[in-house]
């Protein structure tokens, strides 16, 4: 695990057990996680190693469960007119975008939209850096990612998805949110929503506002987190 994820997350692989290697950087630097675990697998040959960046499982499982998933929402929330118009998800281990494939099989007008953060833009110009949205990976292209179905990248700044966090779980931006006409139900759920999750949302809006979509359109993603690994990311 990267030494500048949040204290959350090492809370919580302490609290099951685990045994940490915190490699170097922040979210951004996959590329020191594998080193270390080419190391581990150099000294202990016992260890088995899941690499979720490359194990098909990965993908396979979200193909068949998370794909089928979101098809049955599709057709409990769509009209007589309505059509699928793309599934967004992020990055990572490309693993949930592998649930697009499985829809665009279904709804071939649907399209893959693919997140990352825009201060590591590296499908959508071949570029690196640091960033601060956790769970979504970066700086290289999974084994596992079917990058020919791919129709679209977007980037989404990291600096617009810690200010919603902070907006979704203070206070003052649920005060805010209530006076602009959020129901309450809706406040309750936002803590639901994490880092990676927020990313998500913003990339779904960007890509209904670039092929300007209307009300008979559906767009589908994934909240993969809830604030619960990032309080310490709030103040």
């Amino acid at each position: 695990l990267p030494e500048g994820m949040s204290r959350e997350r090492f809370r919580w692989l302490k609290g099951i057990g685990a045994e940490i290697l915190a490699t170097p950087g922040s979210e951004s630097n996959v590329k020191e996680i594998f080193d270390a675990c080419w190391e581990i697998r150099r000294t202990r040959p016992e260890a088995v190693i899941f690499n979720q960046f490359e194990e098909f499982g990965n993908y396979l499982w979200h193909y068949g469960v998370t794909g089928s998933a979101a098809e049955s929402v599709f057709h409990r929330l769509a009209g007589p007119r309505d059509r699928l118009a793309a599934w967004v998800g992020a990055t990572g281990s490309a693993g949930t975008l592998a649930a697009g494939d499985y829809l665009k099989a279904q709804f071939p007008g649907c399209r893959i939209t693919v997140a990352e953060a825009l201060q590591c833009p590296t499908l959508l110009l071949a570029g690196f850096g640091s960033h601060r949205i956790e769970g979504i990976g970066d700086k290289h292209v999974p084994w596992i990612h079917n990058a020919r179905t791919t129709d679209v990248v977007t980037a989404v700044d990291d600096e617009a998805t810690l200010r919603l966090l902070r907006l979704f779980n203070e206070p003052a931006g649920h005060a805010e949110l209530a006076r602009r006409g959020v129901i309450d139900g809706v406040l309750a759920n936002l803590p639901l929503l994490g880092i990676s999750s927020i990313c998500n949302l913003l990339a779904a809006i960007k890509t209904a506002r670039y092929f300007e979509l209307d009300g008979s359109d559906l767009l589908l993603t994934v909240f993969t987190d809830s604030v619960e690994l990032y309080r310490t990311r709030v103040t």
